[in-house]
């Protein structure tokens, strides 16, 4: 990638046709995709993305999502996965899909949000002013311009600082082998993460703002688009700014405003899912890809 490397976890690399991009959540790594990426490369390219600073990815220029959205384009020219694209999101992955299919719109042939996160989204977050944690949009927390994206190379390797980290899953990783649920504990419990000084903000809430002020810029025509909603989803307890009934109606709405980034697009209701339908669900998913792949094909 010039002075960095991002990794890719590919299936079905020899499949002739349009390549499926996997954009992961925050906090979450490519591996998350890997009860839907194989399945998908029995019919299509897949390939899942470790963002900068994740999962096998190194730091690079940061983790802005505007700049994983350049590193992400170049890593997938570099490694030989071509267009035309169909990016699938999940969470705030939704949100790079998003910038990735606007961004290159010429060369996206399909998008698929999963339960993914809106520019106006509610999140529990810290308050500087009351020093607690409150729910409020997240894009109201914007406060400085969006990093410009680099497109030079790493002169050398940025100094890294590194802390041990731990993270329970529950019963999150139960569908996966035992050799993912290794290399999950790997990625997660054994190996300290690192982060580079002032290179950790991913710009989300600018971003979301900026998406939420200038949505034309980010429309995305008439370019097929599915947005599949967790149907199943725990109740989020409120406070005194949202109670937990108009927290849940706020999701619904923005999962169903989602729709208005296409011309053509609809609406699935994973019933059995949660947050995470590629892990409640994944079978939806890859059912979803090859539908659209099949409609692409026909035209």
């Amino acid at each position: 990638m010039g002075g960095y490397k991002i990794h890719l976890l590919a299936s079905g690399e020899n499949k002739i046709g349009p390549t499926v991009v996997f954009f992961h959540g925050a906090g979450d790594i490519a591996l998350h995709w890997n009860l839907v990426l194989p399945k998908v490369g029995k019919f299509a390219k897949a390939v899942a993305i470790d963002h900068a600073g994740e999962g096998w990815s190194d730091h690079g220029h940061g983790m802005a999502l505007n700049q994983q959205v350049y590193d992400t384009y170049k890593a997938l020219k570099k490694g030989g996965f071509n267009a035309p694209y169909i990016v699938v999101g999940h969470s705030l992955g939704g949100i790079t899909a998003n910038l990735f299919a606007a961004k290159y719109s010429k060369e996206v042939i399909g998008v698929v949000m999963v339960d993914a996160t809106h520019p106006d989204v509610v999140l529990k977050v810290y308050n500087k002013e009351t020093k607690k944690m409150e729910w409020m949009r997240m894009r109201l927390k914007a406060d400085q311009p969006i990093k410009e994206v680099v497109t030079t190379p790493l002169s050398e390797p940025k100094e890294t600082k590194s802390f041990q980290a731990r993270r329970d899953f529950g019963d999150m990783l139960n569908k996966f082998s035992d050799e993912d649920k290794a290399r999950f504990n790997w990625i997660y419990n054994e190996r300290k993460w690192t982060y580079v000084k002032g290179q950790s903000n991913t710009y989300e809430s600018e971003i979301m703002q900026d998406m939420h002020t200038n949505k034309e810029k980010y429309n995305l025509g008439d370019i097929p688009l599915v947005v599949i909603s967790g149907g199943d989803k725990d109740t989020s307890k409120g406070d005194g700014n949202w109670s937990s009934e108009r927290l849940a109606e706020h999701s619904k709405n923005l999962q169903k405003d989602l729709l208005s980034l296409s011309t053509n697009s609809k609406q699935i209701i994973a019933k059995k899912s949660g947050h995470n339908v590629h892990i409640d669900e994944p079978k939806l998913i890859v059912k979803i890809i090859k539908k659209m792949i099949r409609s692409y094909k026909v035209k």
